[in-house]
Order: structure tokens, then C-alpha cells, then sequence
């Protein structure tokens, strides 16, 4: 399913900007793979043929050998390339076709002429971002000439690394170069500098200190890879380098090499040679010099800094794999000191009723099961929560009969805070009566005429401010809901919508509650309740990444989405579709948007109520959530507490906080090939 997504979505970019993306990187992408941006104009322009080709083959074959996937960037007759097959590759390679080099001036030009080239530093790292591939492995980066300051020779790739958030795993800059006005430069354009090693000695290519310091150092990959994390996360909007010293088997080499240019430099100085003329004279003598040696140091060069560039690609998928799990399972869970949980809505008396004989009107009553359960939305989710050791306390009303003296007893004897509930006088608790076949409920009828005393007064301040989020269902009165929602924003806590049935959701949304709302939780019929006014868009990139049978519901989702709160980092709709199993969108940073499909159990429950089971699967997932768990773990463990609920006449089955049997059961049914799909992971535009 991740795969399908990905690719249309792809496909859909390339027919749009004629970009075109190998088998390979096409593949990687769709699985959330690592990869690593690789340049072209060291074969086009860089290296004579046949080494240009074979090198580009070398550095491929150490991506793959570190389980990363080659992205070697260009410009083929216009169409950008993500990716190239060998037969582009041979194409860049040959000598006597015209390629012209592809920096940031040249893109627009090039790909409006339909021409080829190779892409620079600065082009590459362009493509490289607007395709999420965020490290980049090259041979040395452009810098500031020798007497810049008075010819304004800067390389593109200097202004590129100030603006493009692509880390570039380079060997530094070559000493022909101006490298202390290189290093200014960098910082003048806020671009970390980090060498790739022990100390901060920056290395000069062809030695490994130049006599100057990088801003820092990594000393790992995985050290690289937190830190680039970082920058990304931060939308600094800027580079990173990563300066790799040169391996010390080629050192000697290197000062050969390095001895010569110094050489070179003082001959320039002597001929008066200056402005544009330095670089040439001094590439031409340093070959002259070396006779041809400084090549292979060259080559071994690129090679080092793709293997390390490689490795930092692996250890930085790893890091987002991970970050991308927790901001899915809501950011504000984690992100907020409170420990403690406030549920405001209904606390009811359910009678169920399963009929078993039908005696014929008239003659006698019919025999069947009669069950008195605690219900109501909110209790049903606080005991869920009670149950599963978290912090919670319900705000609610009972009347001042045996009924309400029974349930408060029942919370009572879970253990459920129950200070804050208030009893009514001259008022009946709240009761249902439910009637059942096979589990599902035919038909009701209630009253909870006393939920009207759930007054905007029973919630103070200090009720909400510290928590670490409100749930509220709306069985609470649309006044109360719309005062907890804006205290939520005022103390800046996420706010939990339980749409509890169709008409009451409706007067929420029709309200304009959905705005200051982090996570809504309805099931389909709920969810369909609004569809009417929710003005669809045109989702078609979702449309088209997704199965058909969830072509009306998502969308749906998204639009909710769009309405969301945008206060909190982010925002999530979790849907329960039945048979179906649930659905799970999350807007996260920006315009990212992720949607999971858990299928239902692979084992059928021998089903007594459906009654409680969507507020199970509710307070199992915000539990998980809360102790850290990843998304695939939270819809695993609140599809637990549902299918615990569905066998039991009781809303909350009473063993659902053993740990122990429900690791063993998840697991079980893990080995059956229960597993999340991840529908979509990407960037989306919630205003097309």
C-alpha cells in the first residue's frame, strides 16, 4: 500500500515538471528508504572519459553496498532526472556530446531549451530538496577565488548551502581556493560547518588541515545524522557541510599534491597572474606537476565522501523513521508536563436487552438477557484510561436516586477519580435502554435530560490549565463544550472532540467547535453526519494515492483536518470503520500529512456488545500514546481494548490493563500478518 501511494503521487509530480526518477530512487522514496544525492558535472565535466563513467558506477555500487539508493542528479533534454540508468550515465560520460553544466542560474534555461548537463553542487542540492533526498555527497564544494574581493568570484554553491536545507558530505575546499574568506562567507550565510572527525581542523581536500577550524565537529554518522535532524526540524532553511578529512592512506599523496599547489600559487604570484586567470594557471601546473598523480588522489576522494555520506543517509532514515512515528502520534502528548487527564461528558446507566424468543405481541413478554452496565462516553474513556494506569478525571453529572449512588460506587470501586462529579437534586441519572442483535444496537431509548447540568461552571481554570489534554464528548451541552474549548486555547491544551452520535456532532460542528479542536475521533456514521457541509475539495493526489474503498471516507478526514486547531504541533483524525478496522490521519508540520490503516482483528471476537467498543479503541490509543508508543502501537492497542469490549456485556472489559496478556495477544495476532498500512506520507496541500 505505501509503495502504490508513493508511486502515483510521483508519477503525478513527474508528468506536472517533467521530472523523472529511477526505478530505484522511485522505489526507495515509496518505502521511506535512505538516499543519497549523488552530482553529475564530475562526469560531465570533471574527469575524462572512461574514469568519469567508471567512477560514477564506483560511488553507485557503495551506495547500494550500505543498503542507500543512488541518486544520481541531471538535466536529460530537458526533464530533470532523480536517478539515471546506466545508458544516461554512458550518455553524461561521452566526451563529444555538448552537456553544459546545471547550477541554480541555469535550471529555468536549461530545462525550458530541453537541453543536458550535468548539475553542479548548487543544482543538485536544488533537486535534492525539492525531493525530500536531504544529504549529498560530493567531491569538494566551491568556494570564494583568490582576489574575490575584487572580482566577485563567489561559487553558486556558497548561496546555495545559505538557502538550501541539504547537507553536503564534501572533502572542503581546495587550498587554490580562498578558503579563510570561503569559511566567512559560510557564516556570513548561516551554514553550519562541521568536520567529520575528532577536531575541528577544516581540511583543505588534498590535505586534512588547512590550518582553519570548522564551526564544530561530528564524530559519528549518527552524530551527523542528529544533527542535520535538527536543522530540518528547525526549518532553518540553510546548508550543512560536512568536511571528510582526506584517509590517512592517501595523506601522502595529498601532500604531494597539496606541496605542488602551493607551488603553483607563489609561480602566479611571481607572473603577476590574477583575477579569473588564477584558477587555470594553477590547475594546469598542478597537473603538470604531480604528472597526472593528483587524479587518483582525486578519485579516492569522492569515493571516501560517498561511503561516509552513505552511512549519514542510513543513520538519519533511522532517526526520521522514528520522529515521524511520534509526531503522528501526537506531538502534544509528549511535548506537555502535565500528567493528568480531564474527561468532561456523560456518565449513564445502560440496560442491555438481547432478545432471545419472540413470544407474539400480546401473549407474553419476550425472553431474551437483560444486562445493567455503567455508560456514558466519557466514563466508558476515563475507565479505559483508569484501567490502564493513567492519570485521569471525569467531569459529569448523576441524579440524586439509587442510580446515581450506584454509579458513583461503581467508579468508585475502579478506582476513577469521581470528586468532580457533581449530583443533581430533584434530577434522574442519565439511563439507556439498548436492545441488541448479534451485539449491534437495533434501537434506544434514554434519558439524559440531567447532562443539561453539565454547566460551564463545574470547569474552572485550574481544571484545565497543566493538563495534558481535555477529551470532552458531546453529549456535554454545546455551551460548556464551546467554554472547555476555549479555555483549551487559552492554556494552550490539546482538546479530544468524541463525537458521541451523529446530531449531537453536528451541532458541535455546525457551532465552528472543529477550529479549536487537536483530535476528533468519530466513526463513519458520524463522520457522515457532516459530509454535506464539509465542501469537499478536489483531493486528487489523495484520491489517487489511496484504495478505492476508502475514496469517500478520507477525503472526508482531510477536510475535517483542514478545520482543525492549528495551536498545537499537530493535528489528527481517528476514525473507526467497522469490518473495515480504522483509519488514522495527522497533519503534522506544515502541510505533511500521514494516513495509516490498521484492518481489523485477524480473529473474530464472539461478540456480546458493539456498545463502549469505539470508546475502548478511544481510551487503549491515547493511553498508548501517552506512555510513547508509536502509531502501529497505539491503533494496535486500542483495536485491543475494542475487541476486549465487543466480548464483554461491560462497555470496558475489566482485564484490559494487564499488560502482560495484551502484549501476548497483539503479538499473536502480529504473527497472523496484522500490521499497519501506511496509506500516505507526504506533503499535501489542504487548501486544494
Amino acid at each position: 500500500m505505501i509503495t502504490r501511494a508513493f508511486r502515483l503521487a510521483q508519477e503525478r509530480y513527474s508528468r506536472q515538471f517533467h521530472t523523472l526518477f529511477s526505478n530505484e530512487v522511485n522505489e526507495a522514496l515509496s518505502n521511506k528508504k535512505p538516499i543519497l544525492a549523488l552530482e553529475s558535472t564530475i562526469i560531465t565535466h570533471g574527469l575524462p572519459n572512461p574514469q568519469n563513467y567508471e567512477l560514477a558506477q564506483t560511488v553507485e555500487t557503495i551506495c547500494r553496498n550500505n543498503g542507500v539508493a543512488p541518486a544520481t542528479m541531471a538535466v536529460m533534454r530537458g526533464s530533470p532526472c532523480i536517478g539515471l540508468t546506466r545508458e544516461q550515465l554512458l550518455e553524461l560520460s561521452n566526451e563529444s556530446t555538448s552537456n553544459i553544466k546545471i547550477s541554480r542560474r541555469d535550471m529555468a534555461a536549461a530545462i525550458q531549451q530541453k537541453l543536458t548537463g550535468g548539475t553542479t553542487v548548487s543544482g543538485t542540492m536544488i533537486l535534492a530538496h525539492q525531493n525530500n533526498i536531504p544529504v549529498f555527497a560530493t567531491g569538494g564544494i566551491g568556494g570564494v577565488h583568490r582576489g574575490g574581493e575584487d572580482t566577485m568570484d563567489v561559487s553558486a554553491d556558497l548561496t546555495e548551502l545559505g538557502r538550501t536545507p541539504v547537507a553536503v558530505v564534501c572533502a572542503g575546499v581546495k587550498s587554490i581556493l580562498d578558503i579563510a574568506k570561503t569559511l566567512e562567507y559560510l557564516e556570513t550565510q548561516g551554514v553550519t560547518v562541521a568536520t567529520f572527525g575528532k577536531t575541528r581542523d577544516f581540511p583543505a581536500f588534498f590535505t586534512a588541515k588547512s590550518g582553519l577550524l570548522s564551526h564544530t565537529n561530528v564524530e559519528s554518522a549518527k552524530d551527523a545524522a542528529e544533527m542535520i535532524h535538527v536543522n530540518r526540524t528547525l526549518n532553518l532553511g540553510s546548508g550543512i557541510v560536512i568536511a571528510v578529512p582526506i584517509p590517512e592512506e592517501y595523506a601522502a599523496d595529498g601532500l604531494e599534491i597539496e606541496n605542488a599547489i602551493q607551488l603553483a600559487l607563489r609561480e602566479a604570484t611571481d607572473a603577476q597572474i590574477s583575477g579569473n586567470a588564477i584558477t587555470p594557471f594553477i590547475l594546469q601546473r598542478v597537473s603538470e606537476l604531480t604528472s597526472g598523480r593528483s587524479l587518483n588522489t582525486n578519485l579516492a576522494l569522492v569515493r571516501n565522501n560517498v561511503l561516509v555520506g552513505s552511512q549519514i543517509a542510513v543513520e538519519l532514515n533511522r532517526i526520521e523513521h522514528k520522529s515521524r512515528e511520534q509526531r503522528a502520534t501526537h506531538n502534544f502528548d509528549h511535548s506537555l508536563s502535565g500528567d493528568r487527564i480531564l474527561v468532561v461528558g456523560a456518565v449513564n446507566v445502560d440496560i442491555l436487552c438481547t432478545k432471545h424468543e419472540d413470544t407474539g405481541a400480546g401473549k407474553d413478554l419476550a425472553r431474551g438477557e437483560v444486562q445493567h452496565v455503567m455508560g456514558g462516553v466519557a466514563r466508558n474513556v476515563a475507565e479505559c484510561l483508569t484501567r490502564q494506569n493513567m492519570k485521569s478525571t471525569l467531569i459529569s453529572v448523576v441524579g440524586d436516586d439509587k442510580l446515581g449512588k450506584l454509579a458513583l460506587d461503581c467508579c468508585d470501586e475502579i478506582g476513577m477519580d469521581t470528586r468532580k462529579i457533581s449530583t443533581i437534586l430533584d434530577s434522574s441519572t442519565p439511563v439507556a435502554q439498548l436492545l441488541l442483535k448479534g451485539g449491534d444496537v437495533l434501537e434506544g431509548i434514554c434519558n439524559f435530560s440531567c447532562h443539561e447540568h453539565i454547566k460551564t461552571k463545574l470547569i474552572s481554570e485550574a481544571d484545565v490549565a497543566g493538563c495534558r489534554y481535555v477529551i470532552v464528548d458531546c453529549d456535554t451541552p454545546l455551551e460548556t463544550g464551546i467554554h472547555i474549548a476555549q479555555l483549551c486555547q487559552k492554556h494552550c491544551v490539546p482538546l479530544v472532540l468524541e463525537p458521541t452520535a451523529p446530531l449531537k456532532f453536528k451541532q458541535f460542528y455546525d457551532a465552528g467547535l472543529l477550529s479549536m479542536v487537536s483530535l476528533l475521533s468519530p466513526n463513519a456514521t458520524e463522520l457522515a453526519a457532516i459530509s454535506d457541509d464539509l465542501a469537499i475539495s478536489n483531493h486528487s493526489k489523495l484520491l489517487n494515492a489511496i484504495p478505492q474503498e476508502f475514496s469517500q471516507i478520507l477525503p472526508q478526514m482531510v477536510q475535517c483536518l483542514s478545520m482543525m486547531s492549528q495551536q498545537t504541533d499537530s493535528r489528527s483524525v481517528l476514525t473507526t470503520i467497522g469490518k473495515n478496522g480504522v483509519l488514522y490521519c495527522c497533519q503534522s508540520s506544515g502541510d505533511q500529512l500521514q494516513v495509516y490503516h490498521l484492518p481489523k482483528a485477524p480473529v473474530s471476537p464472539q461478540i456480546k456488545s458493539t456498545s463502549g467498543a469505539g470508546d475502548s479503541f478511544l481510551g487503549g490509543f491515547l493511553a498508548a500514546s501517552c506512555k510513547g508508543g508509536s502509531v502501529e502501537e497505539c491503533l494496535k492497542m486500542g483495536t485491543y481494548c475494542a475487541f476486549r469490549s465487543l466480548e464483554s456485556f461491560e462497555t470496558i472489559d475489566s482485564d484490559i490493563g494487564d499488560e502482560d496478556v495484551a502484549g501476548v495477544t497483539i503479538t499473536s495476532w502480529e504473527k497472523l500478518g496484522w500490521n499497519v498500512n501506511v496509506l500516505y506520507d507526504g506533503q499535501f496541500s489542504f487548501a486544494s
